[in-house]
């Protein structure tokens, strides 16, 4: 996946980016992309942005019209309105060189693996809840986080985004005395 070579065969279907090419496939689960489908891969919107964003892949509509990152952005607010903090926190743990899913069916925004694993060879290390500076949160709703990450074995990343893109995380765990 070279920064020359920008694959096409992605297609936006309602939220998710379908990659029916089998090399490009094989390259992204590589990497720790998508969800594998049978002979296709599906990325949701974060995943997709990430890629075009950095010229990984080029995303076509089912009209076969390019899409464009602004568009696709413009889609994930339009569906989330934390769309676009969560893609800046997706990038910044993508950069760092984790592996990083969606938690939603954990209660997060996101679940991260250990650097240098891959989804299934190994636990998650950490969930992120992601926010925007401007948002507050509760203890209840901190309590319910830990109390979660703890019932999965694992450590909650309070992600804050602030106004200029810059990302704070904090580490909430119980002690126990």
């Amino acid at each position: 996946m070279g920064k020359k070579n920008i694959f096409f065969g992605c297609t936006l279907a309602e939220n998710k980016v379908i990659v029916d090419d089998a090399t490009l496939k094989g390259a992204l689960v590589e990497k720790g992309f998508g969800e594998s489908r049978g002979k296709l891969l599906l990325l949701d919107l974060v995943e997709s942005l990430f890629l075009v964003s950095k010229e990984k892949i080029s995303v076509c509509d089912l009209k076969g019209k390019k899409v464009s990152e602004k568009n696709l952005l413009a889609l994930g607010l339009r569906n989330d309105k934390k769309f676009y903090s969560k893609f800046v926190v997706y990038s910044d743990v993508r950069e760092r060189g984790y592996c990083i899913k969606t938690g939603l069916k954990f209660g997060f925004d996101f679940r991260v693996y250990p650097k240098g694993e891959k989804v299934g060879s190994a636990h998650t290390q950490y969930v992120i809840n992601v926010v925007p500076e401007s948002e507050r949160l509760s203890m209840h709703q901190l309590s319910r986080m830990t109390r979660l990450a703890g019932n999965i074995h694992t450590k909650v990343l309070q992600a804050v985004v602030d106004s200029e893109d810059a990302v704070n995380y904090y580490l909430l765990d119980r002690v126990v005395l």
